[in-house]
């Protein structure tokens, strides 16, 4: 049929019909794309139904509904260790044998790549920025100058950390109520602004409620716009309060960053401040040594030491609230044992293998993620058992599965807040912290990649917890607990719930 006799035909199709028209094609062409990389594992919540796109739908609907029974019932029906999910951000595989687990870890990043991972489960090119995302010189600051310089760092830490707790928490004589998520959101950028951008802001209480902000509202903007194609996502994002906040932050950024770019802030020896902004000016590459750049890449760092920190030390603090006849009497002894003068220093923080072994038990029972250490496929990846995983595809492993282990964890049920304390010394190993990762222990990634931060992000968790030992009682309110929100495969802690503090006491 020629160009000529399809016209009048087309002319009779209502706009109606023909958006009709395009919708299905569009549903066809997404269960094309889906079907291409979905890999030959077993697939749970899917349907038999043979409508295209329908039966993908249905699986995410499930899996919404209630996210945490199904990979737990999924997890123990599966014979190879791996299944399938579908959401409605898209289809992933998640690994739960440990040796798969390692056998996925080892592979190159051309094949299997956290980069693309992390772009993919933050969004992090649209909600941080292009360069956070692919010219990712700042993890060679991370894992250099940051982490070098924790110790030296640290009685400025421990004097900022004293100062927010007076301002935040006072000294209360009786039991008073608190948010604690928030207010450990608030103690926890002070300290780490502390170090990034100085005292000018990181008491500047209006910057920093625009970097915890910042750091939540990237969450839930990716969360937002991964049901959306790459080429919708940069226009979508333009609306959602990440970019807002990341545009407020530069407004109290920009001059202090373009003062030291032009060579002004320096002292009378002419050097630069030794803080974040001086590392990253050191280490950018031309194209990012530019004042909204540099904005982005502190506010970025700002959302690593915010977010992981405060979700794993808020999990720790819960558990101590909900209990502490059980606990707080140990931690504090450790902790007053070690002082230095009747002060906390960084021999003190040295010298805790107790708590060392609390935080990292509370890491492994309240870590209660679906989607740990995501891998993206470059190029199709094949297991030892012949099971593929098709260039395109997503894989990761469920820490509410992997912590649970019965065959790493004995009774893994139970909270054993010395459980790699006891180990260490049962067995004359070296004890395991949260420092440590691998296949069964991911709060900080695992692999060829841990976070990078994880080493600021306990001293300061270590730290904090230590001073709250020393000043304050603190307690759920009777009926009390907190419960994980889950939004897509992470999950959260619980950002309402009130916590008791007062004065110590005893």
């Amino acid at each position: 049929m020629s160009a000529t006799t399809i016209l009048p035909l087309l002319a009779e199709v209502s706009p109606a019909k023909a958006a009709v028209a395009a919708f299905v094609g569009w549903l066809l062409w997404l269960d094309y794309k889906r079907a291409s990389i979905s890999p030959k594992v077993e697939a749970v919540g899917r349907t038999s139904i043979p409508i295209p796109i329908l039966g993908s739908w249905i699986a995410a609907f499930h899996f919404l509904r209630d996210p945490v029974r199904l990979v737990t019932e999924a997890a123990k029906k599966t014979k190879n260790g791996m299944f399938l999910i579908t959401t409605h951000q898209g289809e992933y595989v998640l690994v739960t044998d440990r040796a798969k687990v390692s056998e996925y870890l080892r592979a190159p990043d051309n094949v299997l790549s956290m980069q693309d991972g992390a772009n993919d489960q933050q969004q992090i090119p649209f909600t941080m920025g292009y360069g956070i995302g692919h010219r990712t010189y700042h993890t060679a600051v991370v894992k250099g100058p940051v982490t070098r310089k924790i110790n030296a760092k640290t009685p400025d830490m421990i004097d900022e950390a004293t100062l927010a707790m007076d301002d935040i928490f006072g000294s209360p004589e009786e039991y008073t109520p608190f948010l604690l998520y928030n207010n450990m959101a608030m103690i926890v950028a002070r300290i780490a602004n502390r170090i990034y951008v100085g005292t000018k802001f990181c008491r500047n209480e209006a910057y920093l409620r625009v970097a915890i902000d910042y750091a939540e509202y990237v969450v839930i903007s990716a969360e937002l716009i991964k049901v959306f194609p790459d080429w919708f996502k940069s226009f979508i994002v333009r609306f959602m309060p990440c970019t807002t906040y990341r545009k407020r932050a530069e407004t109290f950024l920009a001059d202090f960053i373009q003062k030291r770019l032009d060579g002004h802030d320096v002292d009378e020896n002419g050097e630069a401040p030794d803080d974040l902004l001086q590392w990253l000016i050191d280490a950018a590459p031309p194209i990012e040594k530019t004042m909204p750049q540099l904005s982005e890449r502190i506010m970025a760092l700002n959302v690593g030491s915010i977010h992981t920190t405060v979700m794993t030390f808020t999990g720790a603090l819960y558990i101590l609230a909900e209990n502490p006849e059980k606990y707080v009497g140990m931690l504090r002894e450790e902790v007053e044992a070690n002082l230095q003068d009747g002060k906390i220093t960084l021999e003190t923080l040295g010298k805790l293998p107790k708590m060392d072994s609390f935080l990292r038990e509370a890491g492994r029972s309240s870590n209660l993620g679906l989607m740990a250490i995501q891998r993206n496929a470059r190029q199709k990846f094949t297991f030892s058992d012949g099971t593929v995983i098709p260039k395109g595809a997503k894989i990761g492993s469920p820490t509410l599965i992997t912590h649970y282990d019965p065959e790493v964890y004995v009774n893994p049920e139970i909270f054993d807040p010395l459980r790699s304390y006891n180990e260490a010394r049962e067995q004359g190993t070296v004890q395991k912290t949260l420092l440590t990762t691998g296949p069964n222990f991911n709060v900080f990634g695992a692999g060829r990649h841990p976070c990078p931060g994880r080493f600021l992000a306990t001293h300061e968790m270590k730290l904090i917890l230590s001073m709250l030992l020393l000043r304050y009682d603190f307690k759920f309110p009777d009926g009390v607990k907190a419960k994980p929100l889950y939004i897509g495969t992470m999950a959260l802690p619980d950002t309402f719930v009130e916590v008791l503090f007062r004065k110590r006491r005893t």
